[in-house]
């Protein structure tokens, strides 16, 4: 009886060792890794959220699965959470069914077009925008072709190997942003399709999946238990990290801030112009947009942006000294600023870092596109 006993108290003790090893491991993780990679979240826009909330939404959009083995990044299709997903096609979204008598907008950019922390797919710039044509019964189709990372040359990549399969009726280009911070590289074309000078060598192909085990972790706030199974698939993933070594790539280096921001400029009129004479040739229309960022509009910043504003990136001096009289690029058929779209919104806080806008702000640069777009929309249609 006693020896029963014994072994009854010997599993206590060890259930109880178990449980205090586990709460001060939790305890370790926490101190040495405060996430602050999730810090954004912390921001007043993000005051109506709760703490769990806060959690799903930074993991969400921490964990996208991106496919680095081309030369651009390009979105694993078929992924699904409560704020955000991504459809069959690699796009953000839901499925689209495309008729053949569907007018089809695609509309390409970053992450600020991505609608990077945005609480559901249907507040993202596209949605909106698609949304207000359908309230306006016009049927159109409007697809968040937005990719993390993006810039110009990127994208016209993406649109010329997997977009225009779909053939658009029309293509936006959302930029300004990331041709800023993205280096000048001297590389060429058939340099660039053989991945010799892919500029995210240093990410890897995610494959971890946002379902499952990691996923209830990261509702639950679990930070062990996210490790444990992030260490256990890291060993497991046969896909391995697919970097590739652009070392040897020949970055332009300019000492002068203002000839490296000209020079930048000139790179978006070379991608721009590239884009728009392959919808001359293939019979759709391009709308190109340099769009806005924090301190590029006329108002007085709310207090927390003004902080962030201590700080400017190279996006920042982009986007705020670019002259469109260096951006010409030909056969477009709109080119829009709408850098100066918050203009009079005075101490209202819309950015939560650089470049990235709350739900209002993407509602306000949508209908700016909007307005600009639809008499082209009704032609185009009456056709």
């Amino acid at each position: 009886m006693s020896v029963q006993v014994s072994y009854k108290k010997q599993t206590v003790f060890f259930i109880i060792l178990i449980f205090m090893t586990v709460l001060i491991t939790e305890g370790i993780i926490r101190t040495i890794d405060p996430q602050t990679n999730c810090a954004f979240v912390e921001h007043e826009i993000f005051d109506k959220y709760n703490y769990f909330e806060k959690k799903q939404l930074c993991y969400e959009f921490t964990t996208i699965d991106v496919d680095f083995t081309s030369p651009i990044r390009l979105l694993v299709p078929n992924q699904s959470g409560e704020y955000l997903n991504v459809n069959s096609d690699g796009f953000r979204g839901e499925e689209f069914n495309f008729q053949e008598d569907d007018y089809k907008i695609f509309i390409l950019g970053g992450s600020t077009l991505f609608g990077f922390i945005t609480n559901g797919d249907e507040y993202t710039i596209p949605a909106i925008l698609e949304k207000k044509f359908k309230d306006n019964d016009i049927d159109v189709k409007i697809i968040n072709a937005g990719i993390p990372g993006a810039y110009s040359r990127a994208e016209a990549h993406y649109l010329e190997n997997h977009i225009m399969e779909f053939s658009p009726n029309m293509i936006i280009m959302y930029d300004g942003v990331n041709d800023g911070d993205h280096q000048l590289y001297d590389f060429t074309d058939a340099e660039f399709e053989s991945n010799n000078y892919f500029e995210n060598n240093n990410l890897e192909y995610s494959k971890s999946g946002r379902t499952g085990l990691l996923s209830f972790f990261a509702k639950i706030d679990y930070q062990t238990g996210m490790g444990a199974v992030q260490f256990f698939k890291s060993l497991i993933n046969t896909s391995g990290t697919n970097a590739i070594d652009n070392s040897s790539a020949n970055v332009i280096q300019i000492n002068n801030l203002e000839e490296e921001l000209f020079a930048k400029a000139q790179r978006l009129e070379k991608n721009w112009d590239q884009i728009c004479s392959i919808g001359k040739d293939q019979g759709f229309k391009t709308i190109n947009i340099i769009q806005p960022g924090l301190a590029t509009s006329d108002r007085i910043l709310s207090s927390s942006e003004k902080i962030i504003l201590q700080n400017p990136s190279r996006a920042t001096e982009f986007l705020k000294t670019l002259d469109l009289n260096n951006v010409n690029p030909r056969n477009c058929e709109k080119i829009l600023d709408l850098r100066n779209t918050f203009e009079g919104m005075d101490e209202i806080s819309i950015f939560f870092d650089s470049t990235h806008m709350d739900n209002f702000g993407n509602e306000v640069v949508a209908n700016k596109i909007y307005e600009e777009i639809l008499p082209i929309v009704i032609k185009d249609i009456k056709k």
